[in-house]
């Protein structure tokens, strides 16, 4: 049987193809200008590509692969890129001679064979709560890396973050990377409770979605991982017990216990003795409860103590420490000395 394709000129753009009793419905999405190195991390996840094909042809291609839920076409050069997971695209080049197109669903009229990852079920109409939902649930492909959509909240807002699907599945609520295009982290009460950045890149999931995040699972444990320069194998450390309060009560952090992994530990620097951030509310520039002018001291949003050491960890701070005191660039005050060259600082929630 052939394919016929109708083209529907709404905003945004919807591809509906019928193939074989099959509907494969597109919708346009964003092209969006980050560093080639950014391109090629493991969350792109890149499949693909095909010279010479029409925006139709590239549309069918990635119909026709099964782990194809996203594609970019070049309209100048007429190349075809494929990807197995995401909501936009990224490139180096001129974004306007792209295009960006994610597939919802590839359903017959009894059920679908294929869904953006994070949905689910019937004519792919649930959504995964977060990563370790989608572990459970045995919806996600088993792969380590993808990008997924979640929807922490029944009534809240459909979300795309970093998930690792082995590992009991983990949802990462922050992410800095020097690879990719630097990110303003220096925001407002707003957005870090509403969440911004490039998922692909540098980003912070909001605080009110972690608040409902951490709802849906009693015990969870924030984690963090770097990598430093040189080579340097990464550290981790391990908060259990973790949990944050609503907005009316300021988003404050609790935390149960520290554990260092046994070989490569980040060292403890949010609940080390006197220097502990447990039980504090969140702070931003220009919402401080810090009293020491904290947020614009370190130049991002963060649990911060009332006292003039505001914390022994910046995880939000400027990359670059130019012309810039050592308070305002991203560190980690462990208990292996002052360390800042890092090449990746990652914040996660796993379950305990």
């Amino acid at each position: 049987m052939g394919v016929s394709i109708r083209l529907y000129l709404t905003l945004p753009l919807v591809f509906v193809m019928v193939s074989t009793g099959n509907v494969i419905d597109f919708i346009q999405t964003n092209v969006l200008e980050e560093s080639p190195d950014c391109m090629n991390n493991d969350y792109n996840g890149f499949i693909l590509k095909e010279p010479k094909l029409s925006l139709i042809d590239c549309a069918r291609f990635c119909s026709n692969h099964e782990n194809c839920r996203r594609f970019m076409f070049d309209k100048e050069a007429h190349l075809c890129s494929l990807y197995e997971s995401g909501e936009n695209c990224i490139t180096s080049e001129d974004w306007s001679k792209k295009v960006s197109y994610r597939l919802t669903s590839v359903c017959d009229a009894v059920s679908c064979s294929r869904c953006a990852i994070g949905y689910y079920g019937d004519q792919c109409k649930y959504i995964i709560k977060d990563c370790m939902d989608g572990m459970q649930k045995g919806v996600v492909p088993p792969k380590r890396s993808l990008m997924s959509f979640i929807q922490p909240s029944t009534h809240g807002p459909v979300l795309e973050v970093k998930c690792v699907f082995d590992w009991g599945g983990l949802t990462f609520i922050h992410s800095r990377e020097t690879i990719c295009m630097e990110a303003d982290f220096n925001r407002t009460w707003h957005d870090y409770s509403v969440g911004f950045g490039n998922r692909h890149g540098n980003y912070w999931i909001g605080l009110e979605n972690i608040y409902d995040i951490v709802q849906n699972h009693p015990k969870l444990t924030l984690a963090v991982v770097m990598t430093h320069g040189g080579g340097n194998p990464n550290v981790h450390g391990f908060y259990k017990g973790f949990n944050v309060t609503n907005s009316d009560d300021d988003y404050k952090i609790t935390i149960e216990q520290y554990t260092g992994h046994q070989d490569y530990s980040s060292g403890d620097s949010l609940t080390n003795g006197t220097y502990s951030i447990n039980g504090r509310p969140f702070s931003t520039y220009d919402r401080d409860s810090s009293g020491n002018d904290c947020p614009v001291r370190f130049g991002g949003g963060w649990w911060y103590q009332d006292q003039p050491f505001c914390c022994r960890a910046n995880v939000n701070g400027r990359r670059s420490n130019t012309g810039l005191p050592f308070e305002a660039t991203w560190h980690w005050l462990d208990n292996q000395g002052n360390r800042s060259d890092y090449r990746r600082i990652q914040l996660y929630l796993k379950r305990s």
